[in-house]
């Protein structure tokens, strides 16, 4: 749900990285590739991560995998 949201944010603070790093003289052309990069690794990071999910409930469905427990599980299974 948040991913086109961090896609940008990516986007938007290479193009801030790339203008203050000092010695690093770039034109807009390659701010704006930079830019586009970053935004591209985040929608890719982003899309592995919901395929991987997506594998994972499927497993979960068909009884091949356990599920994952929520961090709360987990404490208070710890905690009794």
């Amino acid at each position: 749900m948040f991913t086109p949201v961090f896609a940008v944010a990516a986007g938007w603070l290479a193009g801030v990285v790339a203008q203050l790093v000092p010695g690093a003289h770039l034109d807009e052309t390659q701010v704006t590739t930079f830019m586009v990069a970053a935004t591209t690794a985040a929608l890719g990071s982003g899309w592995k991560w919901l395929q991987g999910w997506q594998q994972h409930e499927r497993l979960v469905a068909d009884g091949k995998a356990a599920p994952v427990r929520s961090s709360r599980e987990r404490r208070s299974r710890k905690a009794t």
